[in-house]
């Protein structure tokens, strides 16, 4: 497996003007102040902040803040940028986070196609369980592999020109390096991002990351071995219904499987 460029500053320092114009973070802002009705003392526990950028939006609005990430790379974004003092940043995994401090956690940004194997997927549903106070909410994204993502993941499709946050262009774009559309658990996807800042300088050619696509059974049925009730499940971020692709009525599958589901009270 080759490094993940999540771990290098110039990569981290540049992830905001790659991923600008999301459209999941004012899901999860909404969600959390439907699910806060009451509460003034509301917790949210962002599983894989990366630079923190949710985090910081959700500490503005009132709610007390943990993040937490592998990539002290990414952390570093997160602690300086504005705002970033009002958060908790932890480096480290779910199972570095404390018990019970949590009234809802997220993973935004698919967190939940990193996790390859059962094992890996079973072992972070377990510890955010342990970390969410009876009664709180667990919110995620899992791409809909019926939607076949990765066969748009090439330079054709993906080369973008974007403003580098330290001034000048970066220019981007994804290669697909291998899938295996027979594993056990799910679709597995191997790509890598490349990058040219705004000197000339390319990044990305000695890394790659691997995603795991998972059908709904599976995630669903993961939740409810963990010991979550399922609440919601949305298709999109604007909560519209999960599709599968159907070529007779020529219904297209749907982009995400979008899950909300519930620690339940004793």
């Amino acid at each position: 497996m080759t490094q993940n460029s999540y771990q290098t500053p110039e990569v981290a320092q540049a992830y905001d003007a790659k991923n600008s114009g999301r459209d999941d973070f004012e899901f999860y802002r909404q969600l959390a102040g439907e699910v806060s009705a009451g509460n003034p003392d509301f917790a949210v526990l962002d599983i894989g902040c990366g630079t923190g950028a949710l985090g910081v939006q959700m500490a503005a609005a009132g709610y007390r803040v943990t993040g937490v990430d592998p990539s002290d790379a990414m952390l570093d974004v997160a602690r300086n940028r504005p705002g970033g003092d009002a958060c908790t940043w932890i480096h480290g995994y779910a199972n570095d986070v404390p018990d019970v401090v949590a009234d809802l956690a997220v993973m935004t940004g698919h967190v939940a196609q990193y996790f390859l194997t059962e094992e890996a997927w079973v072992e972070v549903l377990t510890e955010v369980y342990r970390a969410l106070r009876p009664g709180g909410w667990l919110a995620f994204e899992s791409r809909n592999p019926g939607r076949r993502a990765w066969e748009r993941w090439v330079p054709e499709h993906t080369t973008r020109r974007l403003p580098h946050p330290g001034g000048g262009e970066l220019t981007t774009w994804i290669e697909l390096l291998d899938v295996d559309e027979d594993g056990p658990e799910g679709v597995l996807d191997t790509h890598r991002g490349i990058t040219i800042y705004p000197d000339g300088h390319r990044s990305g050619d000695d890394s790659s990351e691997t995603l795991i696509f998972r059908s709904l059974d599976r995630l669903n049925s993961t939740l409810e071995a963990a010991g979550y009730s399922i609440e919601q499940t949305y298709g999109d971020f604007s909560r519209g219904p999960v599709t599968e692709a159907d070529p007779d009525s020529g219904t297209e599958a749907s982009v995400e499987y979008i899950l909300i589901a519930r620690r339940p009270h004793p």
